[in-house]
């Protein structure tokens, strides 16, 4: 920009999603400032469930090694136990998401490591992109929007100055000051309780005998919460407060150590008390995720109950939609209104796992209800429970969709003008079942294929950020097409031809069944799918296109980029068969 003071994009917030939006913008070259409140970067754990999706983002971003290693062991984090204290045994248990059936969906898995953890892994990627300026202690204390940007007030070392921007991308968190500067209005439900969190340092290594429970729940007749495990020495224990009996600022750390102790059940253990947090269980959504030059993103944009593991997620899946449009409209390739899809496809996703998310919490309080009844805890710890225990332990599957969310984890299918609709059936995913399809809008999905040197790949790898083509068979015509629209539009678009074997045109081939990318992917011979730089299928020829491959493309391209003068192309066209 002209001026030190003037920046393509202003992300408010150094959180997560705040730095998650940076590090995009900055991979594809655009000027970033980050403006962060705090004066350093967060040392309060929070949220801890990393989705395969978001590590398919952080696999294509360079962290997702990173992250892995500094979260727990896979081999720690496969399930959850229900039991009377950490010492004792699980009366009953509930795995997370078999190894089968994760390698069906992602070349990922779910990775657990502390909010903080992720947020380190974040900066430090960030820190090596010239293009983005992260400035600490800045807080914004104005916005003005104009119709070429905004510009923002921000308060630093007790002074006041301007930062102008093209975009402004507010992740400063639930209590977003740039979502009220702009008047976008927040609906509320009403909470289903309140709870305390308890962050710990403690080494609980003998305690655990590595069992591989990411959560503890705990029903003892002392205390009843959750552990959650961060890595094996950092611990959060998360209680109901009761709104009568116990005000947060009544939480000293002698009563802390007594509520730990009791969960753990060893009365000699060190710890040492860290911080508590009190919260709410309610869900909240902005009314819109954008005013103008300002888009809202992660809890900014809407906030969920943790049960589930959505809310970190989403806001970084919120700004791995928004990134590569942003970047489009900057470089010229695409135009104003592809801006208008990110609440189109992102406020759906919000309003959907906020729902989920909620009913989650019912559950869980409800399962609670029943088994914090003081003869039920009696019962729990007693030698003579063992019907009652296995009772619990058979109707613990209630929870399920809590921790077997694999179709919300990937079956999100936008709907926008940023997406072509190519006329077939809707494939559905319920909560827990994930049914792939590469339907217009969906993420593409992963299968595994093998390179003519032997080497196995997923189709998430394929998609590295970019405009990626999918054709099955002789990939030729489609490349010289998508040469030629590269050429003319400006957008960079990667081939790659898929085939039952190698021949001319096929660059990879099923890595094991013949014919298994072909049906997931419904398509015929001279078919294709377009997939965008977020890994969502932009739109679908299930056989060779009506008009010449160039053609279509050019056509299809400029109707997803929202450039000005193209005529959408309709369902029937987009997946019409050539005239024989």
């Amino acid at each position: 920009m002209a001026a030190s003071n003037e920046y393509s994009v202003a992300v408010v917030g150094a959180g997560p999603v705040g730095l998650s939006a940076a590090l995009q913008l900055g991979m594809n070259g655009v000027d970033v400032l980050v403006l962060e409140q705090r004066g350093t970067q967060s040392t309060h754990p929070r949220a801890h469930v990393v989705n395969a999706r978001t590590m398919e983002l952080f696999r294509t971003w360079g962290i997702a090694d990173v992250v892995c290693s500094a979260g727990l062991p896979p081999d720690l984090a496969t399930g959850f136990g229900w039991l009377t204290s950490l010492s004792s045994d699980a009366f009953a248990t509930l795995n997370y998401v078999d190894d089968h059936t994760a390698e069906l969906h992602s070349p990922e898995r779910l990775c657990s490591c502390a909010q903080d953890r992720v947020e380190s892994a974040l900066y430090d990627r960030v820190s090596e992109i010239d293009s983005v300026t992260v400035q600490f202690d800045s807080e914004v204390v104005a916005l003005a929007e104009h119709e070429d940007g905004a510009v923002l007030t921000v308060r630093r070392n007790g002074l006041d100055h301007d930062v102008r921007a093209r975009y402004v991308i507010a992740a400063d968190g639930a209590n977003s000051t740039v979502r009220d500067l702009s008047g976008i209005s927040l609906s509320r439900s009403e909470p289903l309780g309140r709870r305390m969190n308890i962050y710990f340092h403690a080494d609980l290594h003998e305690v655990t005998r590595s069992r591989p429970y990411m959560l503890w729940f705990v029903y003892a007749a002392k205390t009843q919460g959750i552990l959650i495990v961060l890595d094996p020495t950092r611990w959060v224990y998360s209680v109901e407060l009761d709104p009568q009996r116990d005000p947060p600022g009544d939480f000293g750390r002698a009563q802390c150590h007594e509520l730990i102790r009791a969960a753990v059940g060893v009365d000699d253990i060190e710890v040492d008390v860290v911080s508590v947090m009190p919260w709410q269980v309610d869900m909240a959504v902005a009314s819109r995720f954008r005013s103008g030059p300002v888009f809202l993103a992660g809890d900014a944009a809407h906030r969920f109950p943790p049960m589930g593991g959505f809310g970190m997620n989403s806001g970084i899946q919120d700004t791995h939609n928004l990134a590569w449009k942003l970047s489009a409209v900057l470089n010229g390739t695409a135009g104003e209104s592809l801006l208008d899809s990110y609440d189109a496809e992102r406020r759906p996703v919000a309003d959907y796992n906020a729902a989920q998310s909620m009913d989650n919490a019912r559950r869980q309080k409800q399962s609670a209800a029943m088994l914090t009844k003081q003869e039920t805890l009696r019962q729990l710890a007693s030698p003579d429970g063992e019907q009652i225990r296995n009772d619990i332990a058979a109707g613990i599957g209630m929870l399920s969709e809590e921790f077997h969310a694999q179709g919300q984890v990937f079956g999100s299918v936008y709907r926008s003008a940023a997406v072509i609709d190519d006329g077939t059936p809707a494939c559905e995913s319920t909560i827990t079942d994930y049914r792939p399809t590469a339907r217009p809008g969906a993420r593409a999905p992963h299968v595994r294929l093998r390179t003519d040197s032997g080497r196995c790949v997923s189709t998430i790898e394929l998609l590295d950020g970019h405009w990626t083509l999918l054709t099955f068979g002789d990939a030729s015509a489609w490349r010289r097409a998508a040469d030629h629209v590269q050429s003319e539009v400006g957008t960079p678009l990667r081939t790659f031809g898929i085939g039952e074997d190698f021949g001319d045109g096929v660059d990879l081939v099923d890595a094991e069944q013949p014919g298994v990318w072909r049906t997931v992917y419904g398509l015929d011979a001279g078919g294709a799918v377009v997939v965008r730089p977020d890994g969502h299928v932009a739109t679908r020829w299930c056989r060779p296109p009506a008009q010449r491959e160039e053609q279509a493309l050019k056509i299809a391209l400029a109707c997803v980029l929202g450039r000005a003068g193209t005529t959408r192309t309709p369902a029937s066209t987009a997946g019409a068969v050539r005239g024989r």
